[in-house]
């Protein structure tokens, strides 16, 4: 999956360094270019430098594309806005969101917030839980027969990880089809347990019904 992170600072590089070891894909977004050259040195080159609430930024970082979106600088009104930026450009998205100061939670309510965090928590660990039980992607709809297929991905934290398929809660009227481990083996068995970077292949009935009444 793809994660774009605004804020550049010792939490979000730690958290960056999880999730690319996971296998997923980060890019920085943030003016700090002290920071971002830290960060080429421990990383790569996965950073940009620009303002996280600026469209052309944000669509230079890849935000149509993206999975997820991180807000997590020290400025409770820049996290508020390139949230909402970032839902503004990709309705898809998953925002991740930073309070600094516990009065301004109430803020962050709505569906362009999907999940806020206190700064005074512990962010890292309580984002890569969240990111590695949540990560559900579309890859392939098929209008002719109402259906899609998607990839759920099994994190190193993943709730997950032990269990088998038949034990885990799948999406409704949802169908596996098979289970491909970080190697590229693919197995049909629902029965096998399920290992850290496995991909859970499924297909849903898509209910043009309820899509309606949510618009």
């Amino acid at each position: 999956m793809y994660l774009i992170i605004s804020g550049m600072n010792n939490i979000t590089i730690n958290l960056s360094k999880k999730l690319i070891a996971d296998g997923n894909e980060i890019t920085f977004v943030g003016t700090d270019e002290k920071k971002s050259l830290d960060i080429e040195k421990e990383i790569g080159y996965v950073s940009i430098l620009g303002n996280s609430y600026n469209k052309n930024t944000l669509i230079e970082a890849g935000i149509e594309r993206a999975d997820y979106f991180i807000a997590s600088t020290l400025y409770d009104d820049i996290n508020f806005l390139s949230s909402e930026i970032a839902k503004s450009l990709n309705e898809n998205i998953y925002t991740i969101c930073l309070v600094n100061k516990i009065e301004n939670k109430d803020i962050f309510n709505g569906n362009n917030f999907d999940f806020v965090i206190k700064y005074d928590e512990v962010i890292s660990d309580n984002l890569n839980s969240y990111i590695a039980n949540k990560f559900d992607q579309l890859i392939y709809t098929n209008t002719d027969n109402h259906t899609e297929v998607r990839i759920i991905s099994v994190g190193k934290e993943s709730e997950y990880v032990g269990k088998t398929v038949s034990e885990i809660n799948l999406p409704n009227e949802s169908e596996f089809i098979a289970v491909i481990s970080s190697s590229g083996v693919i197995s049909h068995n629902i029965n096998n347990s399920l290992s850290p970077l496995d991909r859970i292949l499924i297909q849903n009935t898509i209910n043009y019904k309820d899509n309606d009444n949510q618009q």
